[in-house]
């Protein structure tokens, strides 16, 4: 037998804690009798396990120890009534065993009990610590999320302060041209670069279908530069820089067409000389 590779195929732990067949018991206690290394490895790990659950145990109790003190006492008691047959013993050769040290079941299944309530309670601290870092990297992920943000509107207040002052920025305010309607807007176009911004700040929201097309007049004729985002509508006074480069011209309008814009203007509702 390869006493190694017996040791470290966990038969012995099973064996300690209970966990075999009465066959493969049997089987282990004579292995024990002819090799004493493998009794001294059971002694090991039972040492080990008693350490362990001593070491993680907690006084039960005293109403609990009471009621084990009466259960042992009436069990004892009940043990010495039973009547017992006496008979004549025979004489039989003498024959001396040598067992194994062994630990009472009761011992094995309170090491047993000690070892798995320690498994669940590592169990239980280890996923209660992974949820705590799942919680610490998403508030941290949020932090970034709202930093970033407060970043980006922080520099567009500073794009925006410092076109207001540019003095080649021209500001056009585009009025109703509907009697009785309140609606203006307002164009910030830098004459140098072509740059422009719109904001909107009294137009209503349109009717489904419909949606707000912006516009530059050039040498007579009206340019689209594109719909508006009915978000830039609803969100009165936001600022929204227009993808299309302005040379020039003689005025911006705003006019109300078929959702996703017309080649010409149909209903003009707002315009500003430039």
């Amino acid at each position: 037998m390869n006493i190694k590779e017996y040791i470290e195929s966990g038969i012995l732990e099973a064996y300690v804690l209970g966990a075999l067949t009465e066959q493969e018991r049997a089987s282990v206690e004579a292995d024990m009798v002819m090799y004493p290394e493998l009794a001294n490895e059971v002694a090991a790990i039972e040492a080990a396990m008693q350490s362990f659950a001593e070491a993680n145990a907690e006084e039960p109790p005293a109403h609990m120890q009471q009621q084990i003190w009466n259960a042992i006492q009436q069990s004892a008691t009940q043990s010495v009534s039973e009547p017992q047959s006496v008979q004549e013993p025979k004489q039989q050769p003498k024959v001396v065993e040598i067992a194994p040290p062994v630990r009472p079941t009761w011992q094995r299944a309170a090491v047993w009990a000690a070892v798995a309530v320690s498994v669940l309670t590592n169990f239980m601290l280890l996923s209660q610590r992974n949820k705590t870092k799942d919680e610490i990297a998403q508030m941290t992920s949020q932090m970034d999320s709202l930093k970033a943000s407060q970043q980006q509107v922080l520099a567009e207040y500073k794009k925006g302060r410092d076109m207001l002052v540019d003095t080649a920025m021209k500001t056009v305010v585009m009025r109703s041209t509907q009697t009785g309607k309140e609606m203006t807007g307002m164009m910030f176009w830098s004459k140098t670069t072509g740059e422009s911004y719109l904001t909107i700040h009294t137009m209503p929201m349109p009717e489904k279908g419909k949606q707000y097309q912006l516009w530059v007049i050039q040498d007579g004729k009206p340019v689209s530069m594109g719909v508006i985002d009915n978000n830039l509508v609803a969100n009165a006074g936001m600022m929204y820089k227009i993808p299309m480069h302005v040379k020039g011209g003689q005025a911006f309008a705003i006019s109300l067409e078929k959702e996703g814009g017309n080649p010409t203007p149909t209903e003009v509702m707002a315009v500003g000389a430039i």
